[in-house]
């Protein structure tokens, strides 16, 4: 294990002044043995730590001289000197601490000299004037105090002039802050200084022994007139807003202590502070000095913040311990209660608000020192039902939910001060009866668990009385708390108030119980729903309990882990038993016990629960357990186990050879996760595992050097460590050779990311640093040609992620890329990247971007490229790397501006061909990319930079004013420079005048007309360009064409702006600053500096393209972020005079500015979010503070409508401020004047305004409530309830759930109720009844939602409400004439026999005592379902009458069938009546019902099966099946048939519909193929159903729909099509699932072998699928085909819920063992092959594709995978073919169907190597798509090789096993060969004789 070193200490050098070096060199002896010697010999060093050593010896010295030494002029000198270093060194200094105790330890009889020597250096340190200075005797006045014996006896002699020094410097510090305004680095130092200045002072007092008499007190004493002074300037700061808070309230706190010094007699102290702060001071009655010093207290309006800094003091600052000032302290006590809690209404600002809570906080702590020993009386005040208690819980249930973590925190510190003050005053009685504790805790208890503080408070409350007594009260409290753990935000506070009382229910239960039968109790209490929860909890649920409650209950109860595992393996064995008999394994989105038990295990080792992985393996969970873990359909249960495989709490454990075994077996099958989330945690996870690899093969190593015979126990492996090691490497070996192999042509992101990021991991890991001997793995030595070929080829991804890992695993490998390539390869990707700056594909100049930085710091770059410089340096090989590196940089910016400069020379005469042929973004771009990665503060060749730079400069303006035009017009994106006719093309041209920049850009001069295929020729183009250098551009003679469009005009342009701003960022940003011209170091002068951030403003403030300005602003936040930190005044004053500036712009409304009041102002508010977002957060924000005073001012209504512009922005502009999070509480206190300008916005009758003020209020929500609802809050108002508008209503009745807490809904619906009017009403308004119904309807529905009640009590509100709602039932009937207000009605009626039927379940019905289903029942008897509607009625609420009455309707229904046992009774309307309804709504309303029933019955949940009433029903819905016209309906009722037993209703077929059973199946096979997608989906589901019954009940007759059941296979494969709804695609999964016993797998094949295939085809085309859902669907069937009893040993999985990546392996291995079954190898073998092969589309493609003319699509990426990869496919395919056929007893196809087949790979072979020809150099990057395409097919040539190979039996048994990877390097050259013999040389690398069998093969019988 590889030892770290210890961290160097850091000790400045102490040094002295000339003539005190002279001084000792005089005194110093020729021996060097006295002091003085010894202080040269220190001084002389350069070493601080060695000067240490010396300082030590100083003392000893000392020691060894008499008492006559004192008298020595050198030791004289020497004290001296010694006070004189001493008080030059730094208070952070070492030196300075050692050199303080050294002298502590003086003789005696040296202390009076050495404190007279003090004592005269210290009074040269106070004389001292330089303000700049005064931090520094500050400073060492307080190092004086601090354990310093000569120290604090020099203050004490110069006691007057110390602290008329601080009172000197106190005020001459401030007068300087004043002038200073607006530098804000120099006003933070001053105000620090400023800070350390007060607290040193009261320093002084506290420790300095003169203060402790009275003599000083006399009023003449110069130490008291300072004292008064120090008073007086303390007073000044505490009323003085513009220093900083914290200096305000330390001057609090020095008041207060002042005052307790100074003030005589100290028992009347108590009685003036309470004077002082309840501003009711006598000023006649207090000494005169007090007045004079402390006047603006006493007689002036003192403001909140000061009163609150001196309650602060005067708790801190007194001492309230045993009672000390008596009464009048308990009085003062209670005074600073009230006025804290009178700021506590008055305090607004969030620092006042922390500041308070920390005062109060405080209070608490010093009323429980007092109340240990304080007067009845104050008990009285301070028990738990006192007032000031009940203010002070308000003050905590208010702010439980501060959105301040701190402010969180105080108020537990309250609570919990509270139940401390509570005790003290019952001391003595019993805790638990108190009524105060039982109140407390049942109101906690009633309030919802969504409410945070309820957490913190309930935890204090258990720590207080204990758990039982909770749990007495509700023993479901676990439960319920398990259960909020879905919410995230929920989830600490739920997890640390299970933890507290878990802990204290384990202290109470063994210390009730001698026994050990308490651990019963305990686990049946905690552990028992947190298995539940594991097994059976949704899954956020799941996660959030494993992070956060699990290991906290494992760390406290280790023991508990062993009857966690003993339960769940249990439910796994018992699961496993269900599945046998059922194949159906549920639902992919449950972890299941075993998912539960790898997160235990996985806890439980990370944790050091677990003695060793051998006894886990061994004793806790099987092999096989784990392989089901690592490759289980759950991807949580997948990380868990292998968390559990990787993680260990010891870094040097030992990886057994089953871990890496299991490793490996997961790697194989989960790098193409499609999760972010996921893929992260697989990469830590190994690297974690790597990590232990590393450490602990170090421990082997030096076990092995030392050759130790004696190995620990439970540490070490049994194996000598060299075996051990030895498997390590082959391991990392393999683990690489997968990662490689992972970068396969054609992979998905996922795959590449996955598998570059573990390689990144694992060269970062096992890299081999100096001083390291050994490492057991490096990654260098196993990269080859192919392997460097594959990781450039990750460049060509469109994902810039894949670039980036690759780059930066690049630049890890010591080995580069002139080991692998040649010149001319590495010329022509030079070229390639330069031709890739300028595609029009944006991802290709990141493409460029990378190459190119690779090449550089390759050092790989073109030789011609030297004569860029003009510097020629010489860098050989032994050179630095950084050297190298800054010219590679250096010449390729170069070139690329000398390009650009090219470019934006033909742009300023054409845009339009610059955006179609070199759009100059992307040089741009490079440029950026090369300087980022480059260290610009340590640069050589400054003199070849400086004019780079300004080139650079000149060049980004130069091209934005080029493109400007396009982003600054008033429509961006519909500024269309081309049109098919002239009279578009004049509409055109007003905007083109409008925005026309120059007379040179024709593309500003006129409207281009164009035809519709018009194009330009690229030759035209470069007859009119000048040439541009050959060395920088590929010298190619293709003829390109392509249309100019204005997606390509406007992207060039954005982007371009874009660049230009990121890159004028960077410089801002990385290139060091030039503060003067004459300055040889820095590269940006300030002139410079200001022309940027002219350029950002101009750009952000008149741009109206959204990307243009997003991008300014982030190029501008760098910019202004310099700014702030810069030492330039002039420059750190830039931000404010840009703010001032463009507010003076937007308050002038001139007509003739160019702001944009469009488009929410555009880039307006992101400038100004720039300026203040980079302003200081420490310092007062005062930028923001007169910004935001501006800006309301301007948002509010102005009385010029013809000037609302300023008004608009002022509304934008507030709103990105109050949605920048990075002002956080700084922008609180606008929020009310915020809120009041959007509010009064709306009442504008300008459009723009009210839009604004709109979007204004909608981010105020959110910055008061946050993104979630605030639930917290009790408001039964409701304004909107009765708005006129419709929607108004709706939307008000839903928002005034949130604002009403459970416990009060009842209540609140009886309220409104009653406000309904009556039926004898004459006058009634039905807005304000359908606003009340409405909140009644959301109100009671959200009521019976909630959990955790009481049965009894819901049911007796429900029943109260349920009475309500009786006297007001006309509003249901036709009494009432509006529709609506009646469907309202009914909708409650019905939400109230769902709820009271689910709340009474043995009971009496309650409603039918209460006689509502009688009154139901009239309601329906009476109503236009029975009666009929009039002829052509129409009415508004019709549809809703309808739903509403059908809903209730079908409830009396249910309703009287279950009391008058399964009979209708009573009722007016039938099922059979509501179906033959002529309204839909009822109709499907009907049918939904009935298919619930159905469903219930078909799954086995409902309790009694099918009701009676549903029985023989089959041929009412097939005749509703046959004349629905209704596509919802229709829907529905096939839905209901597919349920049904086709037995029942298919021999009615012909009879009720008049069809054969056959030709309804062809009329379903029929509608399955022509309607749309959901009624497709349950046509073919239905088809499906009637073909299995066919096939399983008429044996003998199967033959007689042959026919069909051709069509029906037709019908599965067309409906797996790709470009289909996600629902077919289900549907056909859920129909193979069902019948895949029936024709995938069973042991004697329905079908012929082709359709089978067919079906098995289209299995494993939907396991490739890209929807995630169609792919885990998909793995359901594999599991039902590999779980039945002919398949079940074809693999090791039957039974297993498998992820879509193993299972298309493991359905091709069951696929190739039925073939075996079936002894159908030998025709089966060619469709097989032709799945190997391809079907030769993709090769027809890239025919196609090299020979079209090339359209550019702007945002057409290259074809992307997300998850299907075809060689991944070929190698599974591959791998179970050649097992099958190494085994004997199969008979070889045809001679002629080889000879077919060699035929069609032989045309495939010729046509690879033509296309492999054409391709231009450099093709992976320039050619990506068709390049790639080709690789991949001839990966399926070379696998069909192969194959085709070992059928002749020309290959031996061994090469069974070779992957269709494993070519040699040549494959994957960086440059393909383009010669006939391409394929022929890439297959003699894998076998020599292979081409000679081939080309045999096809001369003699082809």
């Amino acid at each position: 294990m590889g030892v770290k070193k210890k961290k160097e200490m850091q000790v400045a050098v102490l040094t002295i002044c000339h003539q005190d070096l002279e001084t000792l060199k005089s005194f110093a002896d020729v021996e060097g043995k006295n002091l003085a010697s010894l202080l040269l010999r220190c001084v002389q060093l350069t070493d601080g730590v060695s000067q240490i050593h010396y300082v030590k010896q100083i003392v000893p010295l000392l020691e060894k001289v008499d008492e006559n030494g004192v008298c020595d002029p050198t030791i004289q000198s020497c004290l001296d000197i010694l006070a004189g270093i001493y008080l030059s060194l730094s208070l952070k200094n070492p030196l300075k601490k050692v050199l303080a105790s050294s002298l502590n330890s003086l003789p005696e009889f040296f202390l009076p000299e050495a404190v007279h020597r003090f004592t005269s250096r210290l009074q040269e340190e106070l004389n001292t004037t330089d303000l700049y200075s005064y931090r520094k005797v500050i400073d060492n006045i307080s190092s004086c105090m601090e354990n310093f014996n000569l120290g604090r006896a020099g203050v004490n002699n110069l006691l007057k002039n110390v602290l008329h020094f601080l009172q000197k410097s106190l005020i001459e510090i401030v007068e300087e802050n004043r002038k200073c305004a607006g530098n804000h680095i120099i006003q933070t130092q001053l105000m620090n200084d400023l800070l350390v200045g007060i607290r040193v002072s009261m320093m002084l007092v506290q420790k300095v022994q003169d203060f402790q008499g009275n003599l000083w007190k006399a009023s003449n004493s110069p130490i008291w007139q300072n004292m008064c002074g120090l008073l007086s300037i303390f007073t000044k700061f505490l009323s003085d807003d513009d220093l900083l808070q914290t200096v305000q309230s330390t001057s609090g706190l020095a008041i207060i202590l002042f005052i307790k010094t100074m003030f005589h007699p100290s028992e009347k102290i108590p009685h003036l502070i309470s004077s002082v702060l309840l501003h009711s001071v006598d000023c006649t009655s207090v000494p005169e000095w007090f007045m004079s010093s402390c006047r603006s207290l006493c007689c002036g309006n003192v403001s909140g913040s000061a009163v609150l800094f001196l309650c602060q003091g005067t708790l801190a600052m007194l001492d309230w311990q045993n009672g000390s000032m008596g009464r009048s302290g308990e009085a003062l006590l209670l005074d600073t209660a009230h006025v804290l809690f009178t700021l506590s209404s008055q305090i607004k600002e969030p620092t006042l608000e922390m500041f308070l809570s920390r005062i109060m906080a405080s209070w608490t702590n010093s009323a429980i020192q007092v109340l240990e020993s304080s007067s009845p009386s104050l008990r009285d005040s301070l028990n738990g039902n006192s007032s000031i208690v009940g203010r002070l819980l308000e003050y905590v249930y208010t702010h439980w939910e501060h959105p301040l973590d701190a402010l969180r925190h105080q108020t537990k510190i309250m609570f919990k001060n509270l139940l401390q003050m509570h005790r003290l005053t019952v001391e003595g009685a019993v805790l638990v009866p108190d009524p105060f504790f039982v109140k407390l805790t049942e109101s906690l208890l009633r309030l919802e668990w969504h409410i945070k503080g309820k957490y913190m408070c309930l935890g204090c409350l258990v720590e207080c009385i204990g758990i039982e007594h909770i749990l007495a009260i509700d023993k479901t409290i676990p439960s319920q708390i398990l259960e909020v753990m879905g919410d995230q935000s929920l989830v600490p506070y739920a997890s640390d108030l299970l933890e507290t009382m878990f802990k204290n229910h384990k202290s109470h239960l063994k210390s009730q119980t001698a026994e050990s039968s308490w651990i019963d109790q305990w686990h049946e209490t905690w552990v028992s729903p947190l298995l539940f929860i594991l097994c059976e909890g949704n899954l956020d649920q799941k996660s959030y309990v494993i992070d956060y409650y699990l290991p906290k209950l494992l760390s406290y109860s280790p023991e508990s882990l062993q009857y966690m595992v003993k339960i769940l393996q249990t439910s796994i064995d018992a699961k496993t038993g269900q599945e046998q008999s059922f194949p159906s394994l549920g639902s992919c989105n449950s972890r299941g016990a075993l998912g539960a038990l790898m997160a235990c295990l996985r806890i439980a080792r990370a944790h050091g629960h677990l003695q060793s992985a051998t006894d886990t393996w061994e004793n806790l969970v099987s092999g096989a357990r784990i392989k089901q873990g690592l490759i289980h359909q759950h991807c949580q249960v997948r990380i868990d186990t292998l968390g559990l495989l990787c993680e260990s709490n010891r870094s040097t454990e030992i990886v057994s050879m089953e871990e890496m075994q299991w490793i490996q077996f997961f790697i194989t099958y989960n790098l193409n996760s499609q999760s972010p989330g996921v893929r992260q945690q697989i990469c830590s996870l190994l690297k974690k595992l790597f990590c232990r690899i590393q450490e602990s093969s170090q421990v082997l190593y030096k076990l092995e050097q030392n050759k130790s015979k004696h190995e620990p126990e439970k540490e070490l492996t049994k194996q000598h460590p060299s075996v051990s090691l030895q498997q390590y490497k082959n391991f990392m070996s393999s683990i690489c050779n997968s990662l490689f192999e992972a970068l396969f042509p054609g992979s998905s992101y996922s795959t590449r990311f996955s598998a570059l990021t573990i390689l990144g991991s694992i060269a970062e890991v096992f890299h081999v640093p100096e001083g390291r001997i050994y490492t057991v793995y490096q990654l260098n030595h196993d990269i080859d040609v192919g392997r460097f070929q594959a990781l450039m080829e990750c460049f060509t991804s469109t994902f810039e992620d894949v670039k980036m890992l690759a780059f930066d695993l690049l630049m890890k490998l010591s080995k580069t890329a002139v080991h692998f390539q040649d010149s001319e390869k590495l010329q022509g990707l030079f070229q390639a990247a330069l031709a890739l700056s300028t595609s029009t594909k944006p991802y290709d100049c990141v493409t460029a971007s990378y190459l190119l930085n690779f090449l550089i710091w390759q050092d790989a770059l073109p030789s011609s490229l030297s004569a860029y410089l003009t510097q020629q340096v010489a860098c050989g090989d032994g050179d630095r790397p950084a050297t190298v590196v800054e010219r590679n940089t250096l010449m390729v910016i170069k070139c690329l501006m000398e390009n650009l400069e090219e470019e934006v020379y033909q742009a300023e005469n054409s845009l339009l061909q610059a955006a179609a042929s070199f759009p100059m973004y992307g040089r741009v771009h490079c440029i950026t990319g090369a300087l980022q990665k480059l260290s610009l503060n340590s640069l050589q060749l400054v003199s070849e930079w400086r004019p780079v730079v300004e080139k650079l400069l000149l060049m980004s303006y130069r091209l934005s004013t080029v493109v400007s035009p396009v982003i600054q017009s008033s429509s961006p994106e519909g500024l269309i420079p081309m049109d098919t006719d002239s009279e578009s093309a004049s509409r055109l041209q007003m905007i083109l005048n409008e925005i026309q920049p120059r007379d040179t850009n024709d593309y500003f001069n006129q409207a281009k007309i164009l035809k519709e295929h018009d194009s330009f020729d690229m030759k035209d183009l470069n007859a009119s360009v000048v040439n541009i250098d050959i060395s920088t551009e590929i010298k190619g003679k293709e003829v390109k064409t392509c249309d100019v469009t204005a997606q390509m005009v406007l992207v060039c342009c954005w982007r371009s702006m874009k660049e230009v701003a990121l890159l004028l960022g960077t410089l801002c940003q990385l290139l060091p600053m030039q503060p003067v011209p004459e300055s040889s170091d820095g590269l940006l002068t300030v002139e410079q500096v200001k022309e940027i951030g002219d350029y950002f403003k101009q750009h952000l403030l008149q741009s109206r393209h959204r990307g243009a300005f997003e991008l300014a602003y982030t190029g501008f936040v760098k910019l202004t972020e310099v700014l702030n930190r810069c030492p330039n005044v002039s420059l750190q004053k830039l931000p404010e005079q840009w703010l001032w500036s463009v507010l003076e712009e937007i308050k002038c409304s001139d007509p003739s500015s160019k702001l944009c009041a469009t488009r929410r102002s555009a880039g307006i508010p992101f400038y100004i979010q720039a300026l203040l977002a980079s302003e200081p957060k420490k310092g007062k924000m005062d930028l923001l503070k007169i910004t935001m005073k501006e800006l309301i001012s301007l948002a509010g209504p102005m009385d010029d409508l013809q000037s609302t512009v300023p008004q608009v922005h002022a509304l934008n502009i507030l709103r990105a401020l109050f949605r920048d999070t990075r002002l956080g509480e700084n922008i609180i206190p606008y929020v009310a004047d915020g809120a009041k300008a959007a509010i009064l916005g709306f009442t504008s009758p300008v459009w723009a305004v009210r839009n604004s003020s709109t979007l204004l209020f909608s981010a105020l929500i959110t910055r008061i409530f946050g993104v979630k609802r605030a639930k917290d809050e009790l408001s039964k108002t409701n304004r909107c309830g009765h708005s006129p508008v419709y929607h108004s209503r709706e939307m008000a009745a839903r928002a005034l759930v949130p604002f009403v807490m459970i416990d009060h809904i009842p209540n609140t619906i009886r309220t409104l109720l009653a406000t309904l009017p009556s039926c004898t009403d004459q006058c009634f308004r039905q807005n304000h009844i359908h606003g009340t119904l409405l909140q009644v309807f959301h109100l009671l529905q959200a009521y019976s939602d909630s959990k955790h009640r009481t049965n009894s009590d819901f049911q007796h509100e429900l029943t109260d409400i349920t009475v309500c709602t009786k006297a007001k039932l006309w509003l249901a009937k036709r009494q009432n004439p509006c529709l609506v207000t009646r469907a309202v009605y009914i909708d409650i009626l019905f939400l109230l026999t769902c709820c009271l039927n689910k709340s009474v379940k043995d009971n009496q019905p309650v409603l039918e005592s209460l006689g509502f289903w009688e009154e139901v029942r009239g309601i329906i008897s009476g109503s236009e379902l029975i009666t009929g509607f009039p002829c052509a009625f129409k009415a508004p609420g019709l549809p809703q009458y309808l739903e509403s009455l059908t809903r209730l309707t079908i409830a009396a229904v249910w309703a009287a069938a279950a009391k008058s046992g399964e009979r209708e009774r009573d009722v007016p309307i039938s099922f059979s009546q509501l179906l033959e309804s002529a309204f839909p709504e009822v109709r499907s309303l009907t049918l939904e019902a009935l298919l619930e029933k159905f469903l219930s019955a078909a799954s086995g949940l409902g309790e009694k099966g099918l009701p009676p009433l549903l029985c023989n029903m089959g041929e009412k819905f097939l005749l509703l099946a046959m004349r629905e016209n209704h596509p919802e309906c229709f829907c529905k009722i096939l839905k209901i048939l597919h349920c049904m037993d086709p037995g029942e209703w298919l021999p009615q077929t012909e009879h009720c519909v008049h069809l054969t059973p056959k030709e309804f199946l062809i009329w379903t096979m029929d509608v399955a193929s022509n309607e749309r997608s959901e009624i497709q989906s349950v046509a073919l589901r239905l088809a499906s159903k009637v073909i299995s019954h066919h096939m399983q009940t008429c044996v003998e007759n199967r033959e007689l729909i042959a026919a069909e059941l051709k069509q029906w296979v037709q019908l599965v494969i067309l409906s797996c099509e790709d470009h289909l709804p996600t629902e077919s695609r289900l549907a056909v999964v859920e129909v193979l699932t069902s019948t895949a016993p029936l024709f995938l797998t069973n042991p004697h094949p329905i079908l012929e072998l082709q359709d089978t295939l067919a079906l098995w085809k289209c299995v494993l085309t939907l396991l490739q699928s890209e929807e995630q859902a169609v792919r885990d669907a998909a793995t359901e069937t594999v599991t039902t085909a590999m779980s039945q009893e002919n398949t079940c040993q074809s693999t090791e999985f039957a039974f297993c819920q498998v992820d879509a990546s193993i299972a298309l392996a493991l359905a091709l291995a069951v696929l190739c063992d039925l073939l075996q079954q079936w002894n159908q190898l030998a025709p089966g073998l060619p469709i097989l092959l032709g799945w190997l092969l391809g079907d030769g589309d993709d090769l027809v493609v890239c025919v196609e594709s090299m020979h079209q003319v090339e359209d550019d699509y702007l945002f057409e990426k290259a074809e992307v995978n997300f998850w299907a990869e075809t060689l991944i496919f070929v190698k599974y395919l591959c791998k179970h073919l050649f097992c099958l056929l190494s085994k004997s007893g199969w008979r070889l196809p045809s001679p002629e169907m080889l000879c077919h087949l060699q035929r069609m790979v032989s045309e495939q072979c010729r046509l690879l190597s033509q296309l492999f020809r054409e391709l231009p150099p450099a093709a992976e990057f320039v050619k990506t798509v068709e390049f790639t395409r080709l690789r991949i097919q001839e990966e399926r040539t070379l696998a069909c090789l192969k194959l085709l190979a070992f059928l002749e039996g020309k290959e031996g048994e061994d090469t069974l096993v070779l992957s269709v990877w494993d070519s040699s390097a040549e494959a994957r050259r960086l440059t393909l060969p383009r010669t006939e013999q391409h394929v022929e040389e890439n297959l003699g690398d894998w076998d020599g004789g292979m081409c000679g069998f081939f080309l045999t093969n096809l001369q003699e019988t082809c």
